[in-house]
């Protein structure tokens, strides 16, 4: 068996409401659907990552083509290391990786369908039969907010998670709020996106740390690993690292210097699946939880990480997922939560069956609307803006 062909599609989703965050907002997500055919008609299913746009991610996967076709598909290790080192992308692991991740994936899904047993298979068995995933409540009316959270609860989520980096005033209102309305049992997360400087993190999250934080995710710069371990002493809030944990190697940097109580990765970020059940063996031999990050894919990705997630010991905590926010989806059997969980599919593969009327109606959709992105919001009242003497201008933590 070889590869023939790699089919590329671009599709829009709209959220069902607006995602805020430090950066901006967004209405909805934008992925890249990657289908690698096989000569004997094996079509393997997988999904890419446009960053730090579509153009981007499509011109890698356009310019790596050629390397794959005709490769055996099971040779999984080899094709990726010949992207990396023929293709030239080894220096920028950081955007390459969610190209990589794509097709990778995909190969996966071709050598289960292949010899008809689900990808969790390959590495090494599932320790459970469903994943537990948190609940996002998107910042708006704190009393809106309350409901959500409620509601959430109420459907058997065990952690609620949201944006913080907003606001000084409204972030600890936030917390405070949400806590007192979930009760002492559920967990609360949040996540800064780098939003603050680490002076700014102590002050903030010693206010926060009364109601009892699971933790924060990337309070801080995704560079700044000296601050980042020196956070973790000054508050009794956990440390989580997503943007400081991107690639593997940054990922067990950040371990190695103590600076993390959590490390939070996928496939997009690591590279695949195969680097996403490295990533978490690398955390297991530090002694440290790993957490499934979601930039907000589809189905595809869910599931297919859903293969690690459920072969691992250490994806302990409740995982990040973007699914209970999509309007719709691309494959046939939308994800169903149950009281948090997804069920673990015993299907051949990563699990998923694309719909192809709606891969249509959702690759017209980007056709038409464009590339949903997180950073070029279309309504400027959710942008965290700063005064400076020659006026206003947007706020980002790397200014």
């Amino acid at each position: 068996m070889v590869i023939r062909e790699i089919k590329l599609t671009t599709v829009s989703i709209p959220f069902i409401e607006p995602e805020i965050w430090s950066g901006g907002s967004r209405p909805g997500i934008t992925s890249i659907i990657v289908e690698v055919v096989t000569d004997e008609g094996i079509v393997g299913i997988g999904e890419a990552l446009p960053a730090p746009s579509p153009e981007v991610t499509l011109a890698t996967l356009k310019g790596i083509r050629d390397l794959i076709v005709g490769e055996s598909p099971f040779q999984i290790e080899r094709i990726v290391n010949k992207l990396y080192s023929v293709g030239g992308l080894y220096p920028f692991a950081t955007m390459a990786n969610c190209a990589i991740g794509g097709v990778e994936m995909a190969l996966w899904d071709i050598l289960g369908k292949a010899v008809g047993k689900p990808v969790h298979t390959f590495f090494g068995g599932p320790l459970r039969t469903e994943v537990s995933f948190m609940y996002f409540v998107q910042r708006k009316e704190l009393q809106e907010m309350v409901d959500d959270a409620k509601r959430a609860v109420g459907m058997g989520f065990r952690t609620i998670y949201t944006k913080v980096g907003l606001d000084y005033e409204s972030d600890v209102a936030v917390v405070k709020a949400l806590r007192e309305a979930i009760g002492p049992q559920s967990r609360l997360r949040v996540d800064a996106n780098e939003a603050w400087s680490p002076g700014t993190a102590v002050r903030i999250l010693r206010e926060m740390e009364p109601y009892d934080l699971e933790y924060i995710e990337q309070p801080i710069p995704m560079s700044d690993i000296e601050h980042l371990k020196v956070l973790r002493t000054r508050t009794n809030v956990p440390i989580a690292a997503n943007q400081s944990s991107w690639t593997n190697r940054d990922l067990y940097r950040v371990l190695a210097a103590g600076a993390v109580d959590i490390v939070m990765t996928d496939p997009h970020q690591a590279g695949g699946l195969l680097a996403f059940k490295k990533a978490a063996g690398i955390a297991e031999a530090a002694g440290v939880p790993i957490v499934f990050h979601s930039f907000g894919p589809l189905a595809i990705t869910t599931y297919a990480a859903m293969q690690v997630i459920a072969s691992s010991t250490n994806f302990i905590l409740d995982n990040q997922t973007y699914n209970h926010m999509l309007s719709d989806d691309v494959v046939v059997q939308l994800p169903k939560f149950d009281q948090g969980r997804l069920k673990l599919p015993e299907t051949p593969g990563i699990g998923i069956e694309l719909d192809p009327d709606k891969v249509k109606k959702y690759a017209m959709l980007y056709e038409k609307r464009g590339y949903y992105s997180a950073y070029n919001s279309e309504d400027k009242a959710f942008i965290r803006e700063r005064k400076t003497a020659d006026g206003t201008i947007l706020w980002f933590p790397y200014q």
